[in-house]
């Protein structure tokens, strides 16, 4: 140690540039002349203290050794140091060492520890200094790796407030580029033509087939549900998914003119925003049709992908509606409104694209007729539910009531809640509809009870919408808590097609209403696309079987076999297995011999009003 010493003094008449530069030691002078970093060193070894300090200063260092014991103020002391060195052997005040404490801090300057014994290693490092000291102590090499750790902590500061004011006028420039476009012709979230601006381009287009020929396909683009983004991710994290999606079908539109893939006779292509997460997109062409299927199959591989956001994956489910010119229209408002009706009558069959037609047109007009009549239902309180019992497979014991949605129209004829519940969902009305469901179940349950009706519980359907909103939870514990009913007396059912997507918001909501004591059924299992071991992250009491596999169950051997399998599944998962759509006594015979527990379907009764229910079933044996 002292031949080290000895050494390392012979080399201090160096100039003090060499110094700095190679990082070697400089005198007290130079220095008193420039603004020293702070160091906190952290010992109660004097020869440590003694050593570091010497060489330290040599280094232009101003080294600091202040009261070892740990706590809160210290630390937020400590915090103006340009870097720390901590001995490994001292502990906190409350417990655990001192240099654990400190590297669990956020926002703390660079730290090193010296290693008192090999024992401790491992320790350290889950702790994850920036750097080690172990002995035997070279201070001349361990002052050079506290000055490079000081610089360089000092070099990544300015880096990064250089980059954030770089970033900053960024921004400002792009806020200034966008401003300068005109806002009557461009959207501001997108930077695309807006309405006014792509219906010009699109009058202009016509104007030029109607001189040279060619035709003209219009697309509009929409997303199922795409409110729900904004309810769940706010407005500016939409306004960015907005923003790539209209960045992507440019890219689309881009890749597709080309020079080197040949533009097949295609002479324009624009594509602009017609409201939020809306689009247009106009192709003028010559009538190559493999350019149209060339363009279908980009966009919509493309729109499958999901968008980041937020270090977030965001799925969209693209709808397309595409409309020709001159065949489907011959002017700009109705070609738009005519790829308007096909996008929506695609977003009714589960995303995808279609071409308009007259029937689209037809549809169009019924979904927006039931879409205001619904409205006017909601309003009049004029949905209705209907009781389906689910019973016993052994002796026909009732052990519950599903609560089925109705709604008949003016003319006595019932809307289907296959047609009327989506659109629920795309106009809004869901989280409405599905708050009056929750209210007349349960009270209707609270009224059977005290009636002496023997129905131990009712299953409510739920839909991702409700799932997917906030304060959907505290609703449930509202209406339980007004109704005084057990919360053990209501299931809540969920569909594998509407839970299995991966969404943590979705499953937190099951497990928080878990939490209330109620109980929770997966619906239609068996036909969505999730894994098996994905169960075990759901809190669920019951698995229903889809009726497509009840269905066959006596003529085909697979529907057999699999029902068998479920039924398995459910028994070792310690669920109650259902069979839904049971509409013969041969099936009910099958799913006895398989071990199902439960049935529902027609065999045993129709979904029935609730007077009816109760006065059919005010003994709990069909």
């Amino acid at each position: 140690m002292h031949d080290s010493q000895s050494h390392n003094e012979d080399a201090l008449d160096l100039t003090a540039e060499l110094r700095v530069m190679r990082l070697e030691p400089q005198s007290e002078v130079e220095s008193s002349a420039r603004s020293a970093e702070r160091v906190l060193l952290l010992s109660k070894d004097s020869s440590t203290i003694k050593w570091a300090t010497r060489w330290l200063r040599q280094y232009g260092l101003q080294v600091e050794t202040p009261d070892t014991r740990l706590d809160a103020r210290s630390i937020d002391e400590w915090r103006d140091y340009d870097a720390m060195i901590v001995d490994s052997s001292l502990s906190a005040r409350e417990g655990g060492k001192v240099y654990q404490r400190i590297l669990a801090q956020d926002d703390m300057p660079p730290v090193l520890v010296i290693a008192s014994s090999t024992r401790d290693l491992d320790d350290i490092l889950d702790a994850r200094p920036l750097d080690i000291l172990r002995k035997p102590f070279n201070w001349e090499l361990n002052a050079r790796r506290v000055v490079q750790a000081v610089r360089g902590a000092k070099l990544q500061s300015r880096l990064e407030e250089s980059e954030a004011a770089l970033s900053k006028a960024l921004s400002v420039a792009d806020r200034t580029r966008i401003q300068l476009r005109s806002r009557e012709s461009y959207d501001m979230v997108t930077g695309l033509p807006n309405k006014r601006k792509f219906k010009t381009i699109l009058t202009n287009s016509m104007q030029a087939v109607r001189r040279d020929g060619g035709s003209i396909a219009v697309f509009v683009i929409g997303f199922t549900r795409f409110r729900l983004v904004v309810e769940v991710m706010g407005q500016k994290e939409a306004d960015l998914i907005v923003n790539k999606v209209g960045a992507t079908l440019a890219e689309c539109l881009t890749t597709l003119t080309r020079p080197e893939t040949g533009s097949r006779g295609m002479s324009s292509a624009v594509v602009g925003s017609l409201e939020q997460a809306r689009f247009g997109l106009m192709l003028n062409w010559s009538g190559h049709a493999s350019v149209l299927a060339d363009l279908q199959h980009s966009l919509m591989e493309r729109l499958a992908q999901p968008f980041q956001v937020a270090g977030q994956a965001v799925n969209l489910l693209a709808s397309l509606g595409v409309a020709l010119y001159p065949q489907d229209a011959d002017d700009v408002d109705s070609l738009l409104q005519r790829a308007d009706n096909a996008m929506r009558d695609a977003q009714s069959r589960g995303g995808g694209i279609r071409h308009f037609c007259a029937e689209t047109d037809e549809a169009a007009a019924r979904k927006l007729r039931i879409e205001h009549l619904l409205h006017e239902a909601l309003n009049e309180q004029r949905l209705t539910l209907a009781y389906q019992p689910i019973v016993s497979a052994e002796d026909g014991r009732l052990l519950a009531a599903e609560a089925l949605l109705r709604w008949k129209g003016d003319d006595g004829d019932f809307f289907a809640p296959d047609e009327f519940v989506p659109i629920a969902e795309e106009s809004g009305q869901m989280i409405r509809m599905g708050a009056m469901v929750l209210d007349l179940a349960i009270g209707q349950l609270a009224e059977w009870h005290a009636a002496g009706i023997a129905c131990p519980y009712v299953c409510i359907n739920l839909s991702r919408t409700q799932l997917l909103s906030t304060g959907f939870v505290k609703t449930v514990e509202h209406t339980l808590r007004q109704y005084q009913v057990d919360p053990t007396c209501i299931e809540f059912e969920i569909s594998e097609r509407g839970v299995f997507s991966g969404d943590e918001q979705i499953i937190g909501q099951l497990h928080e209403l878990k939490a209330l004591g109620v109980r929770l059924s997966l619906d239609d299992f068996g036909t969505g696309e999730s894994a098996i071991g994905y169960l075990k992250e759901l809190p669920i009491d019951v698995l229903k079987i889809d009726k497509s596999y009840i269905a066959g169950i006596n003529a085909n051997n697979k529907d057999a076999a699999l029902t068998s399998a479920m039924v398995a599944l459910g028994q070792r998962l310690d669920l109650l297995v259902i069979a839904e759509g049971v509409e013969t006594q041969s099936q009910l015979d099958v799913l006895r011999q398989l071990g199902c527990e439960a049935c529902q379907g027609y065999l045993f009764s129709r979904p029935l009003p609730a007077v009816e229910f109760a006065q059919r079933f005010n003994r709990d044996v069909i």
